[in-house]
């Protein structure tokens, strides 16, 4: 499909992304590349998706200069540039027209059929085993992921149809740029005040998106801010689904195996099938039930799900393990937020309870760290052994320091220990090998994957 004819009229022939390495500005790249739209950008990071970038005929540079900006017809920037950035102060003296990455994203795929996977937990894997799921299918969308796909080593596909899937970023109200026919919301928790100040205003961002939302929004009724906020909506449009019998929802499911995810779906009272992944826990169940009632909307056969559902995987990053042998089990996990936290010790307790866990734990972002610092101390205490290293700054000015979470974990949990240093915390853990076997979590949104990859080089 020549997407590049919807945009004749703008005359977008070439553009430029500062920031072009980050997850959702690559997505983007990627699709205006293959339609037909010279790319350049700038990105100071080294990440692999630069190489791929480069592969397709993007033009990168690997600093912010003004000299990058070469007249393109549109700049697009992401939500970590900053307002003194050169390009950016260029662009602006020369007149260029500029978007944010949402809106850009918006701009690009209003002529589409979009569906909108978003929620501030789970929505980066039901975007992913939805699009296993829906590849190939009649639907066969264009898929912006918010993480990089394990089976396809990328966060992007070209499909052949004009469904567009977007895992919609709630994180700074950029998912209301997004034209939805089609919606999905996995939850709604206290994230992101940064952004929003309030609760209230958060709440309010998500009651545009479904009343914006032309045909159908989906939305997991077990989470309790969206089960308040859906109560308050017209009924017509939305599809509720949660664990267990009741009349207020559309969908109900039993979970019949939480280690490699089983699921039974019902409608009111009547069983449709039983649904098997491969997928760990009680929070992947609601993605993956989330994602097959998606695709029965969207009109695929329960036996064309169930046949897919069976080799669908989780994205990079998500409980994803690093080694397995006889000495460690190493996974790492994109946990960040204390809800997330509390899920995944919940399936290391009933999944890997054989083995005794080390979390090795990175705040992200400092605005994050203070504003639910009560809850990371609640949570984070919990576990037996745990190591903190210092936050994940995020390009946010330092508010907080790692010391006073730590001070105050260490009075509920006295065995917590802190680590300034990366080299002294990978010898703590390895002298710690020598006795028996261990799971050791690396969790975070930053870059503790690192210790992970590390430890394993030394096992």
């Amino acid at each position: 499909m020549e997407f590049y004819k919807m945009f004749n009229k703008r005359k977008i022939k070439s553009v430029h992304m500062i920031g072009i390495g980050g997850i959702g500005m690559s997505s983007l790249a990627f699709f205006l590349k293959l339609n037909n739209i010279e790319v350049s950008g700038s990105d100071i990071g080294q990440d692999p998706i630069i190489k791929k970038l480069k592969k397709i005929g993007c033009t990168i540079y690997g600093l912010h200069s003004s000299e990058n900006i070469k007249n393109p017809d549109l700049i697009i920037y992401s939500s970590a540039i900053k307002e003194n950035n050169p390009e950016l102060i260029i662009a602006k003296k020369n007149k260029i027209s500029i978007l944010k990455r949402g809106k850009a994203l918006g701009l690009f795929t209003n002529k589409m059929k979009n569906i909108t996977i978003t929620g501030c937990h789970g929505k980066s894997t039901t975007t992913s085993i939805s699009n296993f799921i829906l590849n190939k299918s009649h639907i066969d969308p264009t898929t912006f992921f918010g993480a990089e796909d394990k089976i396809l080593r990328s966060n992007f596909y070209f499909g052949k149809s004009k469904f567009c899937l977007i895992e919609g970023d709630e994180s700074d109200n950029s998912f209301n740029e997004i034209d939805s026919e089609i919606s999905l919301i996995t939850n709604i928790d206290n994230d992101h005040l940064d952004f929003y100040k309030d609760e209230k205003k958060l709440i309010s961002a998500f009651k545009k998106f479904i009343i914006n939302t032309k045909r159908k929004c989906i939305v997991n009724n077990d989470s309790p801010m969206l089960n308040k906020l859906v109560k308050t909506l017209p009924q017509q449009k939305i599809i509720k689904f949660g664990k267990g019998f009741s009349k207020y929802n559309d969908y109900s499911f039993e979970i019949l195996n939480n280690k490699y995810s089983k699921v039974q779906i019902f409608i009111k009272d009547k069983s449709i099938g039983i649904f098997n992944s491969k997928l760990y826990g009680d929070y992947n169940c609601y993605n993956l039930v989330a994602s097959i009632i998606l695709a029965l909307e969207l009109g695929l056969t329960v036996k064309k799900i169930q046949n897919k559902t069976i080799n669908c995987k989780a994205p990079i990053r998500r409980f994803e393990t690093i080694l397995n042998n006889k000495f460690v089990t190493i996974i790492d996990d994109y946990a960040h937020h204390p809800t997330a936290i509390r899920a995944v010790r919940e399936n290391i307790k009933k999944n890997f309870s054989k083995n005794e866990a080390i979390l090795i734990f990175q705040p992200h972002r400092f605005s994050r760290t203070k504003i639910l610092l009560n809850d990371f101390i609640k949570e984070l205490s919990k576990w037996e052994n745990l190591y903190l290293v210092d936050i994940y700054s995020a390009f946010e000015k330092k508010n907080i320091s790692v010391e006073t979470l730590f001070n105050k974990i260490k009075k509920k949990n006295p065995k917590a220990l802190f680590f300034q240093n990366k080299e002294k915390l990978l010898n703590k853990i390895s002298s710690k090998l020598i006795y028996k076997k261990y799971t050791i979590l690396t969790m975070g949104a930053g870059d503790i994957r690192d210790v992970g990859i590390q430890l394993k080089k030394r096992i």
